[in-house]
């Protein structure tokens, strides 16, 4: 089945919290989608017919201050998920991202790995990414649970690529 990425709908969304979520996922989407509406971010989502298998959302400046003194003008990419992994989901979301930052003149593009994700490194290297050369940025984040929100606190490597 072809796949196609595309930015979120108010048909979309509404299909995705029809499903049976967890409350931290219904509100990553819902939140995402707000910042889309503000013109803070885009929002897409990867599709295989009805079923959606990724989504990752480009905003309009890195939401780490060392990256927006050093690189003011790049687009991010944030929250990036591809299931199942290793069929080119992750690769088309990538590719969708970098097109509309460009369509925007942006004249590069960022995101945030941890680490522990050597798999998904490999792949934004393989895709032109290189580490911007200036330390670990923190991705902070907070998980809203029934017990009370989790804050997440993970030290990332920073990669960057030119779209000129």
């Amino acid at each position: 089945m072809e796949l196609r990425v595309e930015p979120c709908s108010e048909l979309d969304l509404e299909r995705l919290l029809s499903q049976d979520l967890v409350p931290h996922v219904a509100a990553h989407h819902r939140e995402r989608f707000a910042l889309q509406g503000a013109g803070a971010a885009t929002y897409l989502l990867a599709w295989r017919g009805h079923q959606n298998v990724g989504r990752a959302t480009i905003y309009n400046e890195s939401k780490y201050r060392p990256v927006r003194v050093t690189y003011p003008a790049t687009a991010e990419i944030n929250a990036l998920e591809a299931y199942p992994q290793r069929q080119g989901i992750g690769t088309a979301l990538i590719a969708a991202a970098e097109s509309r930052a460009a369509h925007r003149r942006f004249p590069s593009i960022g995101l945030a790995v941890e680490p522990s994700n050597p798999d998904a490194r490999r792949l934004y290297e393989r895709l032109g990414y290189v580490l911007w050369g200036r330390g670990r940025v923190v991705d902070e984040w907070v998980e809203p649970r029934d017990d009370g929100d989790l804050v997440h606190r993970d030290p990332c490597d920073y990669l960057i690529k030119s779209l000129s």
